[in-house]
């Protein structure tokens, strides 16, 4: 009898291919379609299940995904941190029912389209970048679990987004694989954030405030501290010529405190929220960090102290620019993801 796996399907190429693929493996896939925003079915999900010959299960994890990536998204906003719902999405929400409905369904193996490798290491399953650049994901998975990681798979991590955009176009479904990839933040639906929030809390009331420098004299005038961001130029004052960049939010007293861009390097981090599979992984010679998915993260090995249960200090080798609390923070030895938490200052 062909072992049984349950695979996240999205309707687009990569879960499909991630089916796909596992099929060719002598797996019995059974896909599973998670309803966390919008509930009606992905458009032709349907139709490549039934060319696939695989059973589609839907669970509605609307509420959930409200409770735990939608509601801590505005509040964190609201808080003056700059949050990233997907990976909150992916730590608690995603993988966990994607994990429950399987087992529900009798499946202990799970998989997904992400583009990472899965391995295991003296008795702990680790995290490992995708060979694609363009495409790891591991940045936003920092928080699964050993229970997820163990009975999981991840196919796509061995492989290009082109080769898989092939790999689909091979099999006949070359519209599939020229779909136009869905980018940012699935729930806001190309709309602006700070519109969303206001159409989520209609009684939230913007207030204009005082810009600040870092001495604390008075600049300018803000719009509301919900269109600033740290880094941010836009609708900042400039000063001897020089443009100010957005340094840090105070919503206490409603003001927005200016900097001119090398002002906005740090050396030292905060982490919160920092989860690992070995705390003895933190302390070893070699491990970097990425601030961001894509972009510019500091060069260099970092050094990570214990502060306090709750919060770490991150020693970097070069400065960090514009970090914002809220954001999440990976940590790798080499390819390995060892762990990851949020920025707390």
């Amino acid at each position: 009898m062909k072992p049984e796996i349950a695979v996240g399907l999205s309707g687009g190429v990569d879960s499909f291919v991630t089916a796909l693929l596992l099929q060719q493996r002598g797996f019995r896939v059974v896909g599973v379609n998670l309803n966390l925003w919008r509930k009606e079915i992905p458009a032709g999900l349907s139709e490549l299940c039934t060319d696939l010959k695989i059973p589609l299960l839907q669970y509605d994890g609307v509420e959930l995904f409200r409770q735990k990536v939608v509601d801590t998204f505005i509040s964190e906003y609201l808080s003056g941190r700059t949050p990233n719902p997907c990976t909150g999405c992916n730590n608690t929400v995603k993988w966990e029912l994607l994990r429950k409905v399987a087992t529900e369904a009798g499946i202990e193996k799970i998989a997904t389209g992400h583009y990472v490798r899965i391995k295991e290491e003296g008795e702990k399953f680790y995290l490992y970048k995708g060979i694609d650049p363009q495409k790891d994901q591991s940045y936003f998975l920092w928080g699964l679990s050993q229970e997820i990681l163990c009975s999981a798979c991840t196919p796509l991590g061995d492989y290009t987004k082109t080769e898989v955009k092939a790999l689909a176009a091979q099999q006949g479904y070359t519209l599939l694989a020229r779909k136009k990839e869905s980018m940012g933040i699935c729930f806001l639906e190309g709309q602006d954030y700070r519109e969303f929030i206001l159409q989520q809390i209609p009684q939230f009331a913007e207030n204009s405030g005082n810009i600040v420098d870092l001495s604390g004299a008075i600049i300018g005038r803000h719009k509301g501290l919900l269109n600033y961001t740290i880094g941010q130029k836009r609708d900042m004052p400039v000063r001897n010529g020089f443009p100010l960049y957005v340094a840090r939010i105070d919503v206490a007293s409603n003001k927005i405190v200016a900097a001119e861009k090398s002002e906005l390097f740090s050396h030292t981090l905060w982490l919160e929220h920092l989860r690992f599979h070995r705390e003895s992984d933190l302390y070893a010679d070699k491990i970097e960090i990425k601030v961001r998915g894509l972009g510019l993260n500091p060069p260099g090995y970092i050094r990570v102290q214990k502060e306090s249960e709750h919060l770490w200090k991150i020693n970097l080798a070069a400065p960090a620019w514009a970090v914002a609390p809220g954001q999440p923070a990976a940590l790798y030895c080499g390819e390995r993801l060892i762990g990851g938490g949020i920025i707390s200052r």
